[in-house]
């Protein structure tokens, strides 16, 4: 696609994890170590399968695989332990991250929509230096639907005072291009900082 076909939008709602920073790597293997440490293993491609998911549904799934997760909710809070002893080692997609300020400095709003709970997303934005151009958040805590369902970028919108057709979403993840095209948003998908599709909604 052309840079120049996202003039039309008013909003851009950008994904997090994946999207503007390459941080699904340290996802896997938080999630792998906490795992090990449970005393089961798991293929680190199953995180980046599941992308866009929270991290609660992420655990229940493994419970629900038959693996030794008594309590979700520990397993999750000992992986975000994990994770967030690495979040300065995180690296910048920086072609997105441009899209992203070009879009703010033009006079759009700007959303993030993730699968992230609020404290390591603000951390995060903060650390990249992205939080002064970010109208909106809707992390893990807000939406009781996670992707593939369209909840997160839905409230995105609504906090942005925009349509669904007044924006666009990145994603990296095909659970969050799911909850996108699901929630009539056109979307652009994003691979290791490059555009890779653009899916137009027929209106």
């Amino acid at each position: 696609m052309q840079i120049s076909a996202l003039s039309k939008y008013k909003g851009f709602i950008f994904d997090l994890d994946g999207t503007l920073i390459n941080s699904m790597p340290y996802h896997a293997k938080a999630w792998r170590q906490t795992s090990n440490e449970y005393g089961f293993d798991i293929d680190e491609q199953l995180i980046f399968d599941m992308g866009g998911a929270s991290s609660l549904d992420i655990a229940l799934h493994l419970k629900n695989m038959g693996n030794p997760i008594d309590d979700p909710k520990s397993f999750v809070a000992r992986k975000i332990q994990i994770f967030t002893e690495h979040i300065e080692e995180l690296e910048d997609f920086k072609s997105i991250q441009n899209i992203l300020i070009d879009a703010k400095k033009r006079g759009c709003k700007i959303a993030i929509g993730t699968g992230t709970r609020e404290p390591n997303a603000l951390k995060i934005l903060i650390l990249k230096n992205l939080m002064c151009y970010v109208d909106a958040l809707v992390t893990s805590e807000l939406v009781e639907n996670h992707k593939p369902h369209p909840d997160t970028f839905l409230l995105a919108a609504k906090k942005l005072g925009l349509k669904n057709d007044e924006c666009v979403v990145f994603e990296d993840g095909q659970l969050g291009i799911l909850a996108a095209i699901n929630g009539g948003f056109d979307c652009v998908e994003v691979s290791q900082d490059r555009i890779k599709n653009y899916y137009e909604i027929d209106r």
